[in-house]
C-alpha cells in the first residue's frame, strides 16, 4: 500500500495582530512622514486613498462595521492615511469605530 502524497505544500507565515489603536504621537507622525513616499502626485494619492477607502467600505457592510472587520494589511493602509491627515480616511475610521456623528439616522430617530 502506497501512501498518499499530497502536492500541497504548508508555507509557514508568522503574523502578528497588528495594533488597534495607534496613539498618534510626534515620534509617530515624524516616523510616518519619513516612510511615506513624497514625490507622489496628488492623483496617484487620490486614487490610493479612493481605493482604501472604497474596500474598507465594502468590508465594513459585508463584515460588521468596526475596524476589527478589516483586513489587517487594509487597516493598516487606512491608519496610516489617517496619521498623514487624510480627512476622508478619517472619516472612515472614526465611522469605523463608532463615532454617532458619521452615522445615518433611522426615520424615528432624531438627527
Amino acid at each position: 500500500m502506497t501512501q498518499p502524497t499530497s502536492n500541497i505544500l504548508p508555507f509557514s507565515i508568522h503574523r502578528s495582530p497588528p495594533a488597534m489603536t495607534v496613539p498618534v504621537t510626534s515620534d509617530r507622525a515624524a516616523e510616518v512622514a519619513a516612510v511615506a513616499p513624497m514625490d507622489v502626485s496628488a492623483e496617484d494619492h487620490a486614487a490610493l486613498v479612493e481605493s482604501v477607502v472604497r474596500a474598507s467600505v465594502r468590508f465594513a457592510r459585508r463584515k460588521g462595521v468596526r475596524l476589527d472587520s478589516l483586513p489587517p494589511q487594509l487597516r493598516t493602509w487606512l491608519l496610516d492615511l489617517c496619521d498623514q491627515g487624510d480627512p476622508t480616511c478619517r472619516v472612515v475610521r472614526e465611522w469605523l469605530v463608532g463615532n454617532r456623528r458619521f452615522c445615518v439616522p433611522l426615520s424615528g430617530e432624531d438627527a
